[in-house]
């Protein structure tokens, strides 16, 4: 039967007719029709309102563009009006040379015309005869610039000139400076005197009169008005145009299109103030005269939206109201649908779940069971005929603890207390089969309850028996790796990648004087000595970037606080994808070994030192010995000279001065000796910190600067100055060139020893005295053998042979030694050593 459920028919095709005629698809088709039909007609209406609106504008702009005409028209035949009438009053006819008589009538007439700025009478040479502003009197003007010349009883407009009055046009000077926006429009008529001289009456229109009656006008308008001459000049404005008084416009279709065939019209495009504009013209009839009056699209657009809010308000409403009841209308039926298609989906998933619980139940590996509350089996899977080679049949009404064996009884009888509670239990269990060994399983049950109380438990159990065989496998290869640790008998110590002590063995334990328990999850670094942590921080890194394994050589603090030369051995610990997971550190106690090579350097020291002493004692006597032999040969040969007139004293000095000469050749094959033997040797090279070297031959020298009454200033680096060197030969260079420093700086002054690493990592000292210096051609000779600076060549310089010591030493050791004048007293020695790495002592023939 459930063989047979498992082929569930396939579902019946569906036609997409049918499918369309669905309840739901043709509530939402209905749906959708509606409201896009309600849109539809509200945009409708939408686009004709605005339409009406934009046509409304551009009627109210041509409206207002004919009375803004009418007014600069009206003012400027006033002008000429009341200037005709002034030209044929006695007053001007009679006027003659520069006479002031008219100035009042000018004035009087000015009072009547407040748009006018100014008038004035003008000659035939341009001259001003009289103004209505003083300062305009006697001034010649160009009068090409104000407009045409006027004969008698004739009258025009000028072009707009840029400036406040007449001297804008002077023709002596140069131009004043006219603020923005500042001009005037010159009306001019001509008249005749008694005398028939021709004279041309000027008056200036002030263009702002025009624009106070523009913004009047649009006070409560969204407009901006222009007024223009027909050639495309700014004459006055009003609005965001103020400041294009005095450009041209030209280019808009007022003046490329329409003008003059068209006088007045309208066009929504290219404007003065922008591309997009709503615009209304009107040219006057009489006067050269354009009025152009332009409102922006956009703030058209958005007083139409804030105009038609009502409109757009109720259209979105209706619209949103068809589309609410179209989805009410679709979501009943597809609810109701859903719901009919629920029940249908819930009994094929319950089909379908029989049936994949009975594959699943025919396919798990694991014991499935079931039991009442008194633990008898009442349900198991095929797995439990196929382990206890048993009928199903045979295994139901059984009690689950006779299952298991006999030690593991009681664990399965606490696992099925119906007083226990509700809660998941589990317990580990031997299952024997026959014929095999046990079985481990981990068995989990849960209570089945009804009404409150527990009627049952359902469990499974799953074999763990190969991973219990693992783990104690596991177990004894780690207890027997624990085992060789601890009986390691070298320091072990295992370290995590951040540096937490992981495990140390015993032998680590008292090597360093440290429990176990003290230092494991701390850091390394954490309480080992500042030099020793960052040896071991500095190989860790190292190891877990590149992996391997590596050893070096050094100094580690024992557990009785003394340091003991140690080979450190380090190794990565891979993890299980291959990566480091930690470094195992093995530490090697060497300090016998070196402490034997010591020994045994100590020793070859100890003859060769016998051997430069005694070099150097031959040495040191041969040159004490010329001195006064130099003096006995000098007074023996004086006494010869003085001695000539008694033969038996001349033959005494002759006998010392031979006697002298024979010593002086002795001591000079003595020192000629001592020369080649006491810079002949073995230098004996090892890595170390030349501060611990220098500083005993400061203490060795303190005596005599005191009796100098000098100081001297040691500045070391806070690093180790290491370098490659013999500590004996090298302290013999500090000494010799210390001595010096001394010897030749007056008392009381200040001697510096400077230590330091320079940029290439050598070791740079320093010493630097107060004394005479050294002049600049010697600064190399002085180094050679027997020669001495010119300025101590008083007897105190010695032999000249120190200094040629001293770079052989440092030469023997690749460093190098000069000297410098320290303006602006005293020299500099300065003696420069490779940085050198971990290497073995080793000698270096000289």
């Amino acid at each position: 039967m459930l063989d047979s459920l498992t082929q569930a028919p396939p579902p019946p095709a569906r036609h997409w007719s049918a499918a369309f005629t669905q309840p739901g698809t043709l509530a939402l088709f209905a749906g959708g029709v509606a409201s896009m039909t309600a849109l539809l007609v509200v945009l409708l209406l939408a686009v004709h309102d605005f339409r009406s609106s934009l046509e409304a504008s551009r009627n109210h702009a041509a409206l207002l563009a004919r009375v803004l005409e009418d007014q600069a028209t009206r003012s400027i035949e006033s002008a000429q009006l009341a200037m005709g009438a002034l030209a044929e009053s006695a007053a001007l006819r009679e006027l003659s040379g520069e006479q002031d008589a008219i100035k009042p009538l000018l004035e009087q007439a000015l009072i009547s015309l407040p748009y006018l700025r100014a008038m004035a009478v003008l000659d035939d040479s341009g001259r001003v005869l009289s103004s209505t502003s003083a300062a305009d009197k006697g001034l010649v003007v160009q009068v090409g610039r104000l407009g045409p010349v006027m004969e008698p009883g004739r009258n025009a407009m000028g072009k707009l000139v840029l400036g406040r009055g007449l001297a804008s046009v002077s023709q002596s000077g140069a131009e004043p400076v006219v603020p923005a926006g500042v001009a005037f429009l010159p009306l001019l008529y001509g008249y005749a005197t008694d005398t028939n001289e021709r004279r041309t009456l000027v008056g200036l229109i002030n263009p702002d009169a025009f624009s106070n009656f523009q913004h009047l006008t649009l006070d409560a308008e969204t407009f901006h008005s222009v007024i223009a001459s027909y050639d495309g000049t700014v004459l006055a404005t009003s609005g965001a145009a103020a400041s294009m008084v005095g450009k041209q416009v030209a280019h808009i279709p007022v003046f490329q299109k329409y003008l003059p065939r068209i006088e007045h019209g309208q066009y929504h495009g290219e404007g003065v103030m922008g591309p997009n504009q709503i615009l209304a013209f009107r040219a006057s009839s009489t006067k050269p005269l354009v009025v152009i009056l332009e409102e922006a699209y956009d703030v058209a657009l958005w007083r139409w939206l804030y105009a038609a809010q009502g409109l757009l308000g109720i259209g979105l409403a209706l619209v949103l109201l068809v589309v609410g009841l179209a989805f009410a209308l679709w979501r009943g039926v597809r609810t109701r649908q859903a719901a009919r298609q629920a029940v249908d989906d819930a009994q094929a998933r319950i089909a379908q779940s029989e049936r994949d619980l009975a594959v699943l139940m025919r396919s798990v590996q694991e014991l499935i069971f079931r039991t009442d509350a008194q633990g008898v089996i009442t349900f198991v899977n095929a797995r439990w005929a196929a382990l206890s080679g048993q009928p199903t049949a045979q295994i139901l009404g059984k009690r689950l603890e006779d299952f298991v064996d006999v030690s593991c009884r009681r664990d399965v009888q606490d696992l099925l207390d119906s007083h226990s509670g509700s809660g998941a239990r589990n317990c580990q269990v031997k299952v024997s089969v026959q014929g095999e060994r046990p079985l481990l399983f981990q068995m989990a049950v849960v209570p089945l309850q009804s009404d409150g109380r527990i009627v049952g438990f359902a469990g499974s159990a799953v074999d763990v028996t190969a991973r219990w065989e693992a783990q104690q496998r596991l177990q004894a290869q780690i207890v027997f790796q624990e085992l060789l640790l601890e009986t390691n008998p070298l320091p072990i110590l295992v370290a995590d990648t951040q540096g937490h002590v992981m495990q140390v063995n015993r032998a680590w334990e008292d090597y360093k004087g440290r429990t176990r328990q003290a230092v494991t999850g701390l850091q390394l670094w954490s309480f080992l000595p500042p030099d020793e942590a960052r040896v071991h921080q500095e190989s860790d890194a190292q190891i877990l970037a590149n992996g391997g394994s590596t050893f070096f050589e050094t100094r580690i603090m024992h557990g009785d606080g003394t340091r003991h030369d140690t080979r450190v051995i380090k190794a990565a610990i891979k993890g299980n994808q291959g990566q480091p997971s930690g470094v195992l550190t093995i530490l090697m106690d060497v300090s016998e070994f070196r402490q034997a090579e010591r020994t045994t350097q100590e020793a070859r020291q100890a003859a060769e030192e016998a051997s430069r002493a005694k070099s150097e004692f031959v040495a040191n006597m041969s040159h004490e010995l010329r001195t006064p032999l130099q003096s006995i040969l000098g007074f023996a040969e004086l006494g010869m000279l003085r001695g000539k007139e008694q033969p038996k004293l001349c033959g005494m000095f002759e006998d010392i001065h031979s006697a002298g000469q024979r010593m002086l050749q002795l001591v000079n094959d003595l020192l000629e000796v001592s020369r080649l033997e006491s810079t002949v040797g073995t230098f004996h090279m090892e890595r170390i910190d030349l501060r611990g070297v220098i500083r005993p031959v400061v203490r060795e020298l303190e005596p005599l600067l005191d009796r100098q009454h000098q100081n001297l200033q040691v500045d070391f680096s806070d690093l180790p100055l290491v370098a490659k060197a013999d500590p004996l030969r090298f302290q013999q260079v500090v000494r010799n060139v210390l001595a010096n420093a001394i010897k030749f700086s007056p008392p009381g002054s200040t001697i510096t020893l400077v230590g330091d690493t320079d940029a290439q990592g050598q070791v740079h000292l320093t010493v630097h005295d107060q004394g005479p210096g050294i002049p600049e051609a010697e600064l190399e000779t002085i180094f050679e053998a027997f020669v001495q600076s010119s300025h101590t060549k008083d007897g105190s310089g010695g032999t000249g042979l120190g200094l040629a010591i001293c770079r052989k030493i440092v030469h023997a050791m690749g460093g190098r030694i000069y000297a410098e004048n320290t303006p602006p007293v005293g020299a500099a020695f300065h003696i420069v050593l490779p940085a050198r790495g971990f290497a073995e002592t080793q000698p270096a023939p000289l």
